[in-house]
């Protein structure tokens, strides 16, 4: 799919889907490829003279050299997150093509940064104005994105620290229920200790793995605005507000990074804090078994000794000699279980 950003004569921006061999507007100041085929990947670059890397070239550029120049125009290809709103988000690479004419995107993914800055410049013409003007509004919106998933991977930490800390200490006795949404209704269920800490540790992998990924897209934007500072600003930077845009943009960029590396840190934690309370409870479980072997010892203890086959025993003629044991059984088990629930064991 091609899409090309354009002036009309009433200077408003008009969104226009071009087939191949259609002629390219020439108040064009962004093209968008959405996952080209062939043969409009061949008409791209018969009709703008620049060589489109291919999407197995853009992977390979995204690692080796994700920025260079060639001819008058200058490649950048930047690493971007889709799909953030589900567990697993997927990282994907977006190649930059600036023209003195038009700024070129070439992408095969669908962030919501790109229908989001689409959307603001279809309201608002000024966006377009230049190839650096839609390179800037596009990189602003990608970071604003990666903020909001920031923001509220911090506040999914918040409450993972509440789940944590807030949970009951006995399951066996008060155990934690759990909402689940079954045709539209709440159905409330139990949920055993291993199942309440699984799904803790499930939930600490994901917000790390989004971290990271939003640290990696992070790292990537900063390089390309690394890269493009060294462009020549009276080409392409011609006013100083965009160029101060720029700046606050890198400034931006660097918070954020700071902002991310505090919540790895903080989700580092909330890792180290929910296998320190499921060794608790795993510790307390293994107490309790001690604890009850302990109490039946001399229980066993006395079994045994009348358990044993020796031809002279006093207690083995004696008629009271089975109560009398059955009794002494029960009463070591009842000192034993006095002992431990006197000194707070029990």
């Amino acid at each position: 799919m091609i899409i090309a950003y354009t002036y009309t004569d009433e200077g408003e921006i008009e969104k226009v889907e071009l087939s191949a061999g259609d002629p390219i507007p020439k108040s064009t100041s962004w093209i968008d490829l959405l996952d080209p085929s062939m043969e409009e990947d061949k008409y791209i670059q018969k009709a703008t003279k620049i060589d489109a890397p291919t999407r197995e070239e853009m992977d390979k550029f995204e690692v080796m050299s994700p920025f260079y120049k060639e001819g008058d125009s200058y490649y950048m290809t930047i690493t971007a997150i889709q799909k953030m709103d589900r567990d697993y988000p997927e990282g994907t690479a977006i190649t930059f093509i600036l023209h003195p004419k038009f700024l070129v995107t070439l992408r095969y993914s669908r962030p919501k940064a790109f229908s989001y800055f689409s959307s603001r410049a279809l309201r608002d013409a000024e966006l377009c104005e230049s190839p650096a003007v839609v390179l800037e509004g596009l990189v602003e919106s990608m970071v604003h994105s990666l903020a909001d998933a920031l923001e509220k991977t911090g506040n999914e930490i918040d409450q993972m620290l509440i789940d944590i800390f807030e949970k009951p200490s006995t399951l066996s006795e008060i155990r934690k229920r759990k909402k689940l949404k079954q045709d539209n209704e709440e159905e409330e269920v139990e949920v055993s200790s291993s199942e309440y800490y699984t799904d803790l540790i499930k939930r600490v992998g994901r917000a790390g793995n989004l971290i990271s990924k939003v640290r990696e897209s992070l790292v990537s934007i900063n390089r390309m605005l690394i890269f493009f500072g060294q462009i020549d600003e009276s080409r392409y930077l011609s006013k100083k507000e965009l160029r101060n845009q720029f700046r606050n943009l890198t400034r931006e960029i660097h918070s954020i990074t700071e902002y991310a590396n505090f919540l790895s840190q903080r989700n580092s934690f909330l890792l180290d804090a929910t296998l320190g309370m499921l060794n608790v409870e795993q510790n307390a479980t293994i107490k309790l078994f001690t604890i009850a072997a302990a109490m039946f010892l001399p229980s066993t203890l006395i079994a045994s000794i009348y358990g044993m086959n020796f031809t002279y025993m006093p207690e083995v003629d004696w008629v009271l000699g089975y109560p009398f044991a059955l009794l002494l059984i029960v009463a070591s088990a009842g000192l034993s279980y006095y002992f431990f629930k006197r000194r707070g064991l029990l």
